[in-house]
């Protein structure tokens, strides 16, 4: 930045660097309040750098406090701006509500395991419940083994049925192998 007693030569070179730095004032609105005695200018044209720079921080401030006097663009910007915002917000608040009514796959997997554990388990109590009425249905007879798969087969049934208890909505069948 320049130092206080520096100038710009002209006021269209005040205004350009005003620009360069980002403040939003028309060089007519500038030209305005330069001709109103703030920022002076000097009998050659010329316009102190340092009042230069207090207009563009005291226009800044005004911008920021009264937000009626952005320009119809800038004050479109922002509010695009934050209308983006608030759509990302909304976004995310429908997505999480989304997200939880689904069931996610670590929570499937674990769903999966706990089942196929208590499907196991219950087989095995199953088989081992009946391993005595296996043997009366069989009959010691090896001509009789294809009765004792039909038996072991209803087993496996009301196994499964009972795994799937209220969770899931299915009723396995004898019938329901095809070999």
């Amino acid at each position: 930045m320049k130092t206080s007693d520096e100038q710009f030569k002209t006021r269209k070179k005040a205004w350009n660097w005003l620009q360069e730095q980002g403040y939003k004032v028309s060089i007519g609105k500038f030209y305005q309040d330069c001709k109103s005695g703030f920022p002076a200018v000097a009998s050659d044209g010329a316009v102190s750098c340092y009042q230069v720079l207090t207009y563009g921080v005291a226009l800044n401030k005004q911008v920021l406090a009264n937000p009626e006097m952005l320009s119809s663009h800038e004050f479109d910007r922002r509010k695009a701006e934050a209308d983006a915002e608030i759509a990302e917000i909304k976004a995310a608040r429908m997505k999480r509500e989304d997200d939880r009514l689904w069931l996610h796959a670590e929570d499937a997997w674990s769903v999966v395991a706990a089942l196929t554990g208590k499907l196991r388990d219950s087989i095995r109590h199953q088989i081992y419940a009946a391993q005595r009425d296996v043997v009366q249905t069989a009959g010691g007879d090896q001509d009789r083994s294809q009765e004792v798969f039909e038996f072991v087969d209803v087993l496996i049934d009301k196994a499964f049925n009972e795994v799937a208890g209220g969770n899931i909505d299915v009723v396995f069948d004898a019938g329901d192998f095809v070999s």
